[in-house]
């Protein structure tokens, strides 16, 4: 095996632990048990094909929710989102194509290399993915009275499975309810000063 093989293979060991130690905290956090997609989520490669878990509901009723989503609109969030999209699919492109020139990666190393750099990519892209879904709440909340907001959060707080908030990190492309709640409240509070 040559080293960079090691170095990958490594690589998707500790990821493998690392998101096997997730579930676990997960788990004793919210008290509960694995859900029937635990095993499809640790398994490196395989995650990537599997889709991100879904926090919220299809329930589209109410102030607070249509002025959260005409806000992504007239911020281009949709825009934005499929721009860093592309961007992350051309440096795993660019990055793939130099490994497989200048470090003569064969298939599977590719695949591995692909692997890993897309996980951190989509660790980058949830982040942006929360910061436009506080954004577009601090928006409509400044549409909406307060209360509504607050009450809207809450009420996504009571369907929604519950998640820690590295969970939502990890796997998730919406912030949890809790974490919008908080951020809401905080955000309001100091625009009230």
């Amino acid at each position: 095996m040559s080293f960079a093989e090691w170095i990958l293979i490594s690589a998707l060991v500790v990821e493998f632990v690392l998101r096997v130690l997730l579930e676990v905290r997960e788990v004793r956090r919210m008290n509960g048990k694995l859900d029937r997609f635990t095993f499809f989520r640790i398994l490196p490669i395989v995650n990537d094909v599997f889709p991100a878990e879904a926090n919220f509901t299809s329930d589209h009723g109410g102030a607070f929710v249509n002025a959260h989503e005409k806000a992504h609109a007239e911020l281009h969030h949709g825009i934005v989102r499929r721009s860093l999209q592309g961007g992350f699919a051309l440096l795993c492109v660019l990055t793939l194509g130099a490994a497989g020139v200048y470090l003569r990666f064969n298939l599977v190393e590719l695949l591995l290399l692909f692997h890993l750099i897309f996980a951190v990519a989509k660790l980058g892209f949830h982040m942006i993915c929360f910061a436009e879904e506080y954004e577009a709440d601090f928006v409509a909340a400044k549409r909406v009275q307060r209360g509504v907001a607050i009450r809207a959060l809450e009420s996504l707080l009571l369907k929604e499975f519950p998640r820690t908030s590295l969970f939502a990190y990890v796997y998730r492309t919406h912030p949890t309810a809790q974490m919008r709640l908080g951020r809401i409240s905080r955000t309001c509070k100091k625009s009230l000063r």
